[in-house]
């Protein structure tokens, strides 16, 4: 899965010099991984940066630059696999005040197939107080060498046919990569890039096969209608998939992308997916639909309770779509309770098609099980913020709880080694009332989840106001004293 990531500096900048402001610089990664049939893949990172967050140096008479310092380096253990230092110019401007956009630059490493830790380290070159700003990424390169498989997918903001090679330059085209995941309501097209493999390797007598495309809801996995595609393509080396499809219909939330390879009995051969987000308040799913839903001799018709089957769609929030948790939302303020029960058995049905009784069944014994462990008394273990994680994420691999560390908040932190895709990732909740069961979500750095670079200055807030944010303007971690680690159990759970 293409990995979409906000790299966010926080820098003072002191008057040293006429053109020198307070900024705030932020930068966006976004990186692929691609094959070279009889070469070592390659992993493409796309940065871009905030043009009105960079500060901008007179160079010449009327004419002002920024330039950021991009250190990325591979390693395997101790191990540097593949490294680059560059710095990187934004276009000319002759008036500070009015920069707006971004500027881009693509970078490319040549990598073994395996695991990698890709640190990246970013520094205003204009700003010699900006302390750099690091970060750490697991990136994994996997393309069998005879075996079907699909690239990362590259989201596209424009393409046109190539007239020289550039390092935008893929399969014949120009291709500007559309760094940022979100189409806000007046993005009408989605446009992405992706390579297919070793088909002939499967195929030796050439032909076609069959290439799917589709967009599926992030937390259901169910297809959204009308967005599913099948195309024949040619047996080959390499198949190139660069496509445009209309999402003005498209409701708001969060998906992923997903492309696939399928022998010519629509078998699986090989997949990949991207995740992306959309915001597009004029339009919403249609659930006109469940008028049409038998519910006749199914579980759903035997809960004939109003106040119980309300209590059964509330819990189901933590796996509802955005569209499904408006909708439920306001039909459990009425009174309609045939439409109730043909949401309640639709939402099954489609998740657990073979058995929608058992699948509910399961996921109503794991709120049994959040409601006994986080409740409090005046909400329901599944109305809170750890109830909700656990239920949408399922069980984590790791929990460290520390309600009586020294000058903090009661917190816990909650390690999945591998989540919808991604790997390593982890939530962080404090309890600020130190009384009751509740603990609030302060941060994730899962996708689609609260992000808050700064969330050991909360815990560590006890002492030092509910309004403390660090002693310097870019600080992230709390100050060195006896007993703090909440640093070290994020990074080193145990």
């Amino acid at each position: 899965m293409k990995k979409i990531v906000m790299l966010l500096v926080l820098c003072v900048l002191l008057p040293f010099a006429l053109t020198a402001q307070k900024k705030s610089l932020q930068s966006f990664l976004s990186y692929t991984t691609y094959c070279v049939p009889g070469d070592k893949p390659f992993v493409e990172n796309a940065l871009a940066f905030d043009c009105s967050s960079v500060v901008y140096n007179q160079f010449e008479p009327g004419k002002y630059k920024a330039t950021v310092e991009v250190q990325t380096i591979f390693k395997q253990g101790d191990k540097v696999c593949n490294y680059s230092k560059i710095a990187l110019d934004s276009p000319i401007v002759t008036d500070t005040s009015k920069v707006s956009g971004a500027f881009i630059d693509e970078q490319r490493f040549s990598l073994e197939n395996g695991e990698y830790a890709m640190e990246i380290t970013i520094k205003d070159l204009n700003n010699p107080q900006q302390i750099p700003f690091k970060a750490e990424q697991t990136v994994v390169v996997d393309f069998p060498a005879d075996q079907p498989a699909v690239s990362d997918i590259l989201l596209v903001e424009s393409f046109q046919k190539a007239k020289v090679n550039t390092t935008l330059t893929k399969s014949g085209y120009d291709l500007i990569p559309r760094v940022y995941s979100f189409y806000p309501q007046q993005a009408d097209k989605l446009s992405f890039y992706a390579e297919l493999y070793n088909s002939n390797k499967f195929y030796q007598d050439g032909g076609q096969y069959l290439v799917n495309y589709y967009v599926e809801a992030y937390e259901t996995s169910i297809k959204m209608k009308d967005f599913n595609f099948i195309k024949r393509v040619d047996v080959g080396q390499v198949n190139i998939l660069l496509n445009t499809f209309d999402i003005k219909n498209l409701p708001t939330g969060n998906y992923y992308l997903v492309v696939e390879m399928r022998d010519r009995s629509n078998n699986l051969l090989a997949s990949n997916s991207v995740f992306f987000q959309r915001y597009n308040p004029g339009c919403s799913v249609n659930f006109q639909d469940l008028a049409a839903t038998d519910i006749l001799n199914t579980f759903a018709a035997n809960i004939d309770n109003l106040d119980t089957l309300r209590e059964y769609i509330r819990c189901l929030n933590p796996r509802c779509t955005e569209s499904e948790r408006d909708y439920s939302n306001n039909l459990v303020k009425t009174d309609d309770l045939k439409t109730m029960q043909q949401f309640f058995y639709n939402f099954w049905a489609t998740r657990a098609p073979i058995n929608p009784k058992d699948a509910w069944q399961e996921y109503y014994n794991q709120v049994k099980r959040v409601n006994a462990s986080y409740s409090t008394k005046t909400k329901k273990g599944y109305m809170s913020d750890r109830g909700y994680v656990y239920l949408k994420y399922g069980t984590p691999d790791k929990i460290c709880e520390e309600p009586f560390e020294p000058g903090a908040y009661p917190y816990e932190i909650w390690h999945y080694y591998e989540v919808g895709g991604q790997r390593n990732k982890h939530f962080v909740f404090v309890s600020k009332d130190m009384v009751t069961n509740d603990y609030d979500l302060i941060h994730s750095d899962i996708v689609g989840e609260i992000s808050n670079p700064r969330w050991q200055l909360v815990i560590y807030s006890r002492f030092r106001g509910p309004d403390y944010t660090g002693d310097i303007i870019d600080q992230t971690e709390a100050p060195g004293a006896w007993g703090t680690r909440a640093g070290d159990l994020y990074r080193n759970p145990r």
